[in-house]
């Protein structure tokens, strides 16, 4: 965290915006609008992911990279049902959505598995390869047995930067077969998304442009305070038409401007706070060059971590060092680490 961001929260707080539509505070949507193609830019995103380009896309602030997953969750949804209903209108609503099924790695973060809880959809966690990596044939081969069987896929959710070594899911081979199935494909990168800014980790971008949707924390690599979790859209519409209810006292006379978007429509609540202006200062504060220096200094202490456990000859590497994780544990019996761990 960073003393700029804990300004904005106190100033967010002291406002007490509820931003829920541009009509309640102006400033709070079209801030969050300006930052999120700040960051995109920054992040190298693929252009359509902003909302100043031509086309549907755009960002939003969500609270966490839970909240992201659920919405990319629900929208995929809807989606499949509204689709397989116009293929097979001999179906009732009911029996299509209880034929619905999501993908994931056995590698990849609680919140996906919740996600599918939450959407009374399964999320099958398909294995990763020994690297800890999901790449495209094992989706492929799932998918295959999972039509064959009369189900409907819907989503996979890749991750960039697993929870426990942070791997990277090859995200190319996964695109090409949702495109192939009509998948959603969504990417988690709650972590390793800082990599993105980059140039070094410009791999980590690789297969971007061919997603539906992504997620980055900016509380864990940007020096801003939780909550504050980044979500990109390859077609934002495709989240609003899923979640739309309006109501006469939701309605003012700027509704569906591309430019003026109603936020309300592209998450879980009502109301939302004003996150966009802790983003705004940290930005202004620190700067691009500020924020990039930040993520290379975890990544060098990492580095420098590293090279004192190989050192060391009580201890191994279990996994390839990536961005600021190292993952190692004492040579001999699990029952060591375990101990070392307590003692920590």
């Amino acid at each position: 965290v960073s003393y700029p961001s804990i300004v904005g929260e106190m100033l967010a707080s002291g406002f007490s915006v509820i931003g829920f539509s541009w009509i309640c505070s102006p400033a709070c949507t079209e801030l969050e609008v300006v930052v999120m193609d700040w960051l995109a830019k920054f992040l190298k995103l693929p252009a359509h992911f902003l909302h100043e380009t031509e086309g549907p896309g755009g960002g939003v602030i969500q609270g966490s990279a839970s909240e992201a997953v659920l919405v990319a969750v629900l929208a995929a949804r809807e989606q499949a049902v509204r689709r397989q209903r116009e293929i097979h209108p001999e179906l009732s609503e009911s029996e299509i959505r209880g034929k619905l099924i999501a993908y994931s790695s056995d590698q990849s973060n609680s919140c996906i598995e919740k996600a599918g809880v939450l959407a009374a959809m399964p999320v099958k966690l398909l294995p990763a390869s020994e690297d800890l990596v999901l790449r495209g044939p094992a989706l492929k081969a799932a998918i295959e047995r999972d039509v064959a069987a009369g189900y409907i896929p819907v989503i996979c959710i890749a991750t960039l930067g697993t929870t426990g070594t942070c791997a990277y899911d090859d995200i190319e081979s996964l695109a090409g077969i949702c495109e192939e199935h009509q998948v959603w494909l969504h990417v988690d990168a709650a972590y390793a998304g800082g990599g993105f800014a980059l140039d070094e980790c410009a791999e980590l971008r690789r297969g971007l442009d061919r997603v539906d949707s992504l997620n980055f924390n900016l509380h864990k690599f940007m020096l801003v305070n939780f909550d504050c979790a980044a979500m990109w859209l390859r077609d934002a519409n495709k989240v609003v038409d899923s979640f739309n209810v309006d109501r006469i006292y939701l309605k003012h006379k700027y509704e569906g401007h591309t430019q003026i978007p109603d936020f309300r429509h592209w998450q879980i609540p009502l109301g939302r706070r004003f996150r966009a202006l802790k983003v705004w200062i940290t930005f202004r504060t620190l700067g691009a060059e500020g924020l990039r220096a930040h993520v290379r200094k975890h990544i060098d202490l990492a580095a420098q971590f590293e090279s004192l456990v190989k050192a060391d000859s009580r201890f191994e590497l279990v996994a390839p060092r990536a961005l600021g994780l190292v993952c190692f544990r004492a040579k001999g019996d699990n029952e060591i680490t375990s101990q070392l761990l307590l003692r920590l």
